[in-house]
């Protein structure tokens, strides 16, 4: 199936939907009215019935409304028309009003707000007696429908927006990090040719990788993991001895999804500012299912905020960037805590929803 066709098949569905949640609503708001009705002419009407008689009469009003959800998202100028717009759906209402007044009139359908009108004399003074309270019925359905259908395309419109800018954010994190491994292999070229060359041979395979998964915001935990591996294979080779790591990965957590490339700036702001000048850094990155969270620390035995650089107002670019794409996927539901210990080192903690991915899920949070 084409991206055109799985379009139309959700759009179907949502109309579908929308339209039967409208008729059972309709028919929760008029069964107590035929029930009470019922009371007052001495007629013995259970609840059931007087939903079942509710459900009958609403029901061409259900159909107008799905029909008319679908005229109108087919015509285009949607959502603040013109009069050729205006009329065309004018024309569409009095059509569907009257098909509606001589289906209940030839097969006695009790139809909602129109039913005591149906059975009037010649067919000529039911349409003159109907009309005009089908026509506001429709006029009521019409109201209702084009509300939403604006609801949605502000939805659609605000899901689109929150894409690209994720995706803008995921992207200035790319030349952010190849800018500066690319300057530590330029350093490195003049002391140790050979593990420059192999720096770039691994800084080649780390981005193919980011560029395989650029299309997904979430990806499971354990592909999170390999792409880290990557980068600290290489920020290993370019500190040599001084970078110490280990990761201490509950089982549990290995299938939860994570925003792609969502560790790797916390990885490198400890790399960055948790080694001293000669001094061996040791990083520790903790995964754990707590609740309804998934918790993934990132630890180092730097200097912390304040002795790191206290001349520094506010964060880095990566830093800055993990919070942007955490509020834009996420809200309040996630967040990125940093817990400095002066002089001994710093704790990311970061805490995102737990939800696992498997072969066969679908990414959640995909770029519309």
């Amino acid at each position: 199936m084409d991206v055109a066709s799985g379009k139309n098949h959700l759009g179907y569905r949502w109309l579908l939907g929308v339209t039967f949640a409208g008729w059972m609503l309709l028919s929760l708001l008029t069964a107590p009215g035929v029930y009470l009705h019922a009371m007052l002419g001495d007629q013995s009407v259970g609840v059931e019935s007087a939903f079942g008689q509710a459900l009958l009469s609403s029901l061409a009003w259900a159909v107008v409304g799905f029909l008319l959800l679908l005229f109108s998202q087919s015509q285009p100028g949607r959502p603040w028309p013109g009069k050729i717009w205006l009329l065309k759906q004018l024309v569409f209402g009095v059509l569907l009003v009257l098909v509606i007044l001589l289906l209940a009139r030839w097969g006695q359908w009790p139809v909602l707000g129109v039913a005591g009108d149906v059975g009037l004399g010649s067919v000529g003074q039911m349409l003159l007696a109907a009309v005009p309270r089908g026509f506001a019925m429709y006029l009521g359905v019409w109201g209702i429908c084009q509300a939403g259908l604006l609801w949605r395309d502000y939805s659609r419109a605000k899901r689109e927006l929150v894409s690209a800018e994720l995706r803008r954010l995921r992207t200035q994190l790319n030349p952010h990090f190849l800018f500066n491994t690319l300057n530590a292999i330029a350093e490195l070229g003049y002391q140790n040719p050979e593990a420059a060359d192999r720096t770039i041979t691994q800084l080649s395979g780390l981005l193919r990788k980011s560029l395989d998964d650029s299309h997904q915001q979430e990806i499971a935990l354990r592909d999170e993991l390999d792409f880290l591996k990557r980068y600290l294979a290489i920020q290993q080779t370019l500190l040599q001895d001084r970078l110490q790591v280990e990761l201490e990965i509950s089982d549990d957590t290995l299938n939860a999804r994570v925003p792609g490339m969502i560790l790797q700036p916390l990885v490198e702001n400890a790399v960055t500012h948790g080694i001293g000048r000669g001094a061996v850094g040791y990083i520790t990155v903790r995964s754990k299912h707590r609740g309804e969270l998934l918790v993934i620390e990132v630890e180092d035995n730097g200097w912390g905020l304040v002795i790191a650089d206290p001349r520094r107002s506010g964060e880095g670019i990566g830093l800055n960037n993990t919070r942007a794409r955490l509020r834009y996927l996420y809200g309040e539901l996630a967040g990125l805590e940093l817990h400095s210990r002066p002089g001994e080192g710093l704790t990311a903690c970061l805490h995102i929803p737990f939800h696992e991915a498997f072969a066969y899920d679908e990414n959640p949070h995909p770029d519309r």
